[in-house]
């Protein structure tokens, strides 16, 4: 990286040993100079921070030794990108001050105010060209330091959430949870129909059994009531979902986010195993009528 412009300026002698540069040559070699420096460090700075980004998707809390020294060298690359910064800003301000004392001036003669601000102008313009220089090949090291330490001991290490295929699990538990809503009803009708049939049937000669059938049937349509509870918990399980995942494409168990897939986890877990409690009781349930109903015929 070549950021310091040579800057071969005339200079000659005239009547009483009084020496010139032409101002136009001079102003030419330092707004190359400073051209090169503004787009020399437009680059750096946006090469470092794509490596910088990588990091920042990560997201982390600094719960483990490497997150944290992943964060110390990320803050090591900021301090040298404001240092870089500086030195770029003093080197425009520089140049900004040429232009104010050269205003109208076509020669700087020695021995003038224009001459002593010239050669603070030139040493100002070494100094920082030169520690833009170092400074940006040092921080441009720390950023492949930083992606390399990432790439080697923290990412092995985490688990990532794709949030657009994690929330179609929770959207397929759902839509099944609807069909199985929608199909229990009609059972329960079914099933209804079919106590009121025996009652009717064999109220008079087996009052016992038919009101065994009525308790089951009683007992069914709870589970009705059941099925809506686990219907609307997992449709609010969706929509809390949905809400804090807004605009995020991942979610890595290094960061804090983490605990919203733990715990959105952990609550459709809990309405699988209330679903399954449910249909193991349906399946009773259905099984004690049809045994009353053998019983009756």
């Amino acid at each position: 990286m070549k950021l310091l412009v040579t800057l071969p300026l005339l200079i000659f002698c005239l009547y009483g040993c009084k020496f010139y540069y032409n101002s136009a040559d001079v102003n030419k070699k330092l707004k190359a100079s400073l051209d090169n420096v503004n787009s020399n460090c437009d680059r750096l700075s946006s090469q470092i921070k794509n490596y910088q980004t990588e990091y920042l998707k990560l997201n982390c809390s600094n719960s483990t030794s490497e997150q944290k020294q992943a964060t110390l060298m990320f803050e090591e690359i900021n301090t040298s990108l404001s240092s870089m910064s500086s030195f770029k800003k003093t080197t425009n301000e520089e140049y900004a001050k040429f232009l104010t004392y050269t205003k109208g001036k076509d020669r700087i003669q020695s021995g003038t105010a224009e001459w002593k601000s010239f050669k603070n102008t030139k040493k100002q313009f070494k100094s920082a060209l030169k520690s833009i220089q170092k400074t940006g090949e040092l921080t441009v090291k720390k950023a492949e330091d930083l992606n390399k330490f990432v790439s080697e001991q923290i990412a092995p290490k985490i688990q990532k959430c794709v949030v657009a295929d994690y929330y179609k699990g929770i959207k397929q538990a759902s839509d099944s949870l609807n069909r199985f809503e929608k199909e229990l009803p009609i059972k329960l009708d079914e099933y209804t129909n079919k106590v009121s049939k025996m009652s009717s049937i064999f109220q008079e000669t087996n009052p016992d059994k038919c009101k065994e059938l009525t308790v089951e049937l009683s007992k069914m349509k709870e589970l009705n009531k059941e099925l809506k509870l686990i219907v609307n918990k997992v449709k609010l399980i969706e929509r809390d979902f949905l809400s804090k995942t807004k605009g995020v494409e991942y979610i890595y168990s290094c960061s804090s986010d983490w605990s919203l897939i733990m715990k959105i986890e952990q609550e459709v877990k809990n309405e699988q195993t209330n679903l399954y409690s449910l249909q193991t009781k349906m399946q009773t349930i259905q099984t004690q009528i049809q045994s009353i109903v053998s019983q009756l015929k």
